[in-house]
């Protein structure tokens, strides 16, 4: 399912193309939502896709079984989409890696002994994580492959937000990426930013990591990065807030079920999409939006970190005796309900959940004093006892807010022309107030 729009063929004509992707993605996640109720064994079918149940498969089935399970076959028996050869190798040899990596074979890489998606902070070791990243995202978008990525999360807004599909679906959505990278996604912790006077002076907006935050970004490893609209660009700090670690531990980890913090069930305070957002605001820019988000390499370092707070969330449920893959949530929203069928059977919505496909990650702890990470990128406030990013250097110029507006004007982003933007449950009392699409308002306003 993920993948189905990476192979998609690219054309001219780019209506046409996101359309035809739309409603293939629509078929795929419709298709997979029975179980939500009605149980079942849920994780098997991805858990041999990935390789983990190795006793179950024999020779190159599993390749078969892959293709299957992310491209369908339609009414008539015919694969949806049309497929080059060349396609079809890049998306079979991400079912090798996958493959060797769940059987553990010598030739997959490992960490101290684990896994190697070993996910750590962006600043944590001076840094090095990120640039890993960065390097593997450059390469990615290079090989014109990067885009295919991003256009995914377009095609599917409207089934892998505003409902308990968010969590699981960006989770193999990170997999996928992460395996065509071949290198850990870093996650940004932006609670280590938010406790400093001026978050926006954070050095994660500096040449060394994300690249400038007001316009064009111009610095940086993702400097003259391209979307559909045009440049990636930014306005941190318009709107919305960064995450705060007491807020995180004290209403989301101390919830019990999925359902206490996935929309639309869980309440405001308790809600990881709702925090997510707000992050998403206040970078703001091209970040602001539902859909292209992912077009800016900020957004994968952000959902690492949402991850890893589900993780946590995860294991403070299995110690109270609940097991998180079978944690399901009832819900009649269109794309993400259990009543949801299709011709197409066997496969399900919820492959995110299963706890092996949990245990291929391991993230690091979040920063503690006083080591904080042995960062020289932050420091530990004896005040607080919390790390702190450390302010960039660098000169950011005023005239980056007014280029972002324009951008936004031109692009028709600041009129939803490329759809809504993400709503904000909490604002930081330090933002401006001047997000570059005036719809991404409170929620419930």
């Amino acid at each position: 399912q993920l993948l189905l729009n990476v192979i998609r063929r690219r054309n001219n004509n780019s209506t046409t193309m996101v359309k035809g992707l739309h409603l293939a993605v629509l078929l795929l996640t419709a298709c997979q939502a029975y179980a939500w109720i009605n149980g079942g064994d849920f994780t098997k079918e991805f858990e041999r896709c990935t390789g983990v149940l190795t006793n179950e498969i024999a020779g190159g089935k599993y390749e078969q079984q892959c293709t299957d399970l992310l491209i369908p076959l339609d009414a008539s028996h015919k694969r949806i989409g049309n497929f080059t050869d060349e396609q079809m190798n890049y998306l079979q040899s991400l079912f090798r890696q996958m493959f060797l990596e769940g059987r553990g074979g010598n030739r997959v890489k490992r960490h101290a002994g684990g896994p190697w998606r070993f996910r750590e902070e962006i600043r944590a070791n001076n840094g090095k994580p990120f640039q890993k990243y960065a390097e593997a995202i450059i390469g990615l978008t290079k090989s014109g492959r990067y885009d295919f990525f991003a256009q995914i999360h377009v095609t599917i807004v409207s089934t892998a937000h505003f409902g308990p599909n968010f969590l699981p679906w960006h989770r193999l959505y990170l997999l996928t990426l992460e395996t065509a990278l071949g290198v850990p996604i870093p996650y940004w912790d932006s609670t280590e930013d938010i406790i400093m006077k001026k978050p926006e002076k954070s050095v994660v907006w500096s040449k060394r990591y994300f690249g400038n935050g007001w316009g064009v970004v111009r610095t940086g490893p993702f400097a003259n990065f391209q979307s559909p609209l045009g440049p990636i660009f930014r306005k941190i700090n318009a709107w919305g807030s960064l995450l705060d670690r007491p807020s995180i531990f004290k209403y989301v980890l101390s919830q019990v079920r999925l359902g206490d913090i996935s929309s639309p069930t869980a309440k405001p305070k308790s809600n990881l999409e709702y925090y997510h957002n707000d992050v998403h605001a206040w970078v703001n820019g091209l970040m602001g939006n539902l859909g292209y988000s992912a077009y800016d390499p900020v957004f994968h370092c952000l959902h690492s970190m949402i991850d890893n707070i589900w993780e946590l969330f995860r294991k403070g449920q299995a110690k109270q005796g609940i097991n998180p893959e079978t944690d399901f949530v009832k819900t009649s929203l269109p794309g993400q309900s259990p009543k949801d069928k299709s011709g197409i059977e066997m496969y399900k919505n919820f492959d995110g959940l299963s706890n092996k496909v949990a245990s291929q990650v391991i993230y690091a702890p979040l920063s503690q004093c006083p080591i904080c990470q042995g960062s020289s990128d932050k420091y530990c406030d004896q005040f607080s006892g919390s790390c702190v990013s450390r302010a960039r250097f660098e000169f950011e110029s005023p005239l980056g807010l007014a280029e972002a507006d324009k951008i936004a004007k031109l692009s028709g982003l600041g009129n939803d022309v490329w759809g809504q933007a993400f709503r904000v449950s909490r604002l930081d009392e330090r933002v401006r107030g001047d997000p570059v699409q005036s719809r991404g308002l409170k929620l419930g306003k």
